[in-house]
């Protein structure tokens, strides 16, 4: 055989013949190891809220991304009556091949979402068109995070990192804490705003939005107002004053005029109505775009963004309030950043934002018993530091509509207690009327059975 295949002759155990049957041993052993796969750990993304259609335009935004060469084990969570929804969610996931995709999960429990979550991205769906009475709408804040620190806490692994999106966020992470909830990691989105200012920006100063940084959301999420210019800068902008590309100025001495941001930059409410009367939808995609790019800063890190964390103190903020500042991040780490000089007026705003998410709170937790007279203190005081007449005629039209509102409803109740009025006097009445008859009738019977009985006698 050996003859036949190597072309010469030589002994079993001696020569070619073992040196070749050792190498293809040696090689058989080596593949036969390599065979063995080395488990994998994936890093895990779970989405509470998944069937919302914000959920939709995210996930793709995972993949090829920041996540890069990175296992992804994706967990869809939301209330059982929309299992179909995540079903097809899943579907269109793994029809997508995406090379990082480790598994797909779908589940309808919070606990098995949180349990393990290098990620837990919670997809707040609670806004002013879902609860356009504000009242309702913090005590149903109150009702969902509730329901949320009750399932993760003490299940979340303490570097996993908690992101909030939606209108009420950063309530949402006062809530958690205020419930249980001991991680310290936790965020919330306000890119949308940030990212919405610097298009408008560069429009205005004819520069890319990526030659504006430094804009920052101050407190609650903006949905009455807009991400601050006070300490943001641009570059490449040519005006008066100019440089290199790498030169930086302010984009306060860049636009040049006091009140800009307020007259030409929608509310995060308002803009939300603009787009959803134009395309029938909400603004998903710019939203989800925003939650990833607050994703990617906290796996990339970045040194100037802005998010709302935890508040230790900095500016002169309340510990423990969830609070938008400017940060940076590093490893994971969220770091508020500190800024040199900011004016009186910025630090007004930042106390009472402080104050007005404080408010928020105790309405939340049913521990004021005037809420519209709590938050409207606080609204007032911040318009007139605005000093925006445009956010002063919201806010009294607002006012306008809840006086309005209170005198329907004191109205309706006033009809409602007369008819009621009324109709309790009628049925009283019938009821008289029935037992006089009743009373009459049996007159009636018993004159008539005595008058039978005198004819018996008769």
């Amino acid at each position: 055989m050996a003859e036949h295949w190597y072309s010469y002759n030589d002994g079993l155990d001696t020569g070619k013949v073992k040196d070749i049957s050792s190498e293809n041993k040696t090689g058989y052993e080596r593949d036969k190891a390599a065979s063995v796969k080395t488990p994998v750990t994936p890093v895990r993304v779970s989405v509470i809220g998944a069937a919302q259609p914000i959920a939709y335009q995210l996930l793709p935004l995972l993949f090829e991304s920041c996540f890069k060469n990175t296992n992804l084990a994706i967990v869809l969570q939301d209330v059982a009556a929309h299992a179909q929804v995540l079903e097809g969610v899943k579907m269109e996931l793994d029809d997508c091949s995406y090379g990082e995709l480790h598994s797909v999960t779908v589940t309808h429990c919070v606990k098995n979402a949180a349990s393990k979550a290098d990620f837990l991205v919670i997809l707040d769906p609670l806004d002013n068109n879902s609860h356009p009475d504000r009242f309702q709408l913090l005590k149903s804040a109150s009702l969902l995070y509730k329901d949320i620190a009750t399932s993760i806490k003490g299940l979340v692994k303490p570097d996993a990192k908690i992101v909030i999106n939606g209108y009420k966020a950063c309530l949402g992470g006062m809530l958690l804490k205020h419930y249980g909830v001991a991680s310290d990691n936790i965020s919330v989105v306000v890119t949308l705003d940030e990212q919405r200012m610097r298009a408008k920006l560069a429009k205005k100063l004819m520069v890319m939005p990526s030659d504006i940084s430094g804009i920052t959301v101050w407190g609650n999420v903006p949905v009455h107002h807009v991400a601050s210019t006070a300490i943001g800068t641009v570059r490449n902008h040519e005006g008066a004053i100019t440089g290199p590309g790498s030169y930086n100025k302010t984009v306060v001495e860049a636009v040049n005029e006091e009140t800009w941001e307020f007259d030409n930059v929608q509310s995060r409410d308002d803009r939300d109505k603009i787009i959803f009367e134009m395309t029938g939808r909400s603004p998903n995609m710019a939203s989800a775009l925003a939650i990833y790019r607050h994703i990617e800063s906290l796996v990339v890190g970045s040194e100037k963004t802005t998010m709302g964390c935890l508040s230790t103190g900095q500016y002169n903020t309340t510990p423990g309030c969830v609070f938008g500042f400017p940060v940076s991040v590093t490893d994971g780490v969220v770091s508020v950043r500190e800024v040199e000089e900011i004016s009186e007026k910025l630090k007004e705003i930042i106390d009472l934002q402080d104050r007005q998410l404080l408010a928020e709170k105790k309405v939340a937790l049913g521990e004021c018993d005037d809420i519209e007279k709590a938050l409207q203190s606080v609204e007032q005081s911040l318009w007139t530091i605005l000093e925006n007449p445009k956010l002063k005629k919201q806010l009294d039209e607002k006012e306008a509509e809840r006086k309005a509102k209170e005198e329907a409803e004191k109205k309706a109740a006033d009809i409602r207690a007369k008819e009621e009025a009324k109709r309790k006097a009628e049925e009283e009445a019938l009821k008289k009327a029935e037992e006089e008859a009743a009373a009459a009738a049996a007159a009636a019977a018993a004159e008539e059975e005595a008058e039978e009985i005198d004819y018996d006698a008769d």
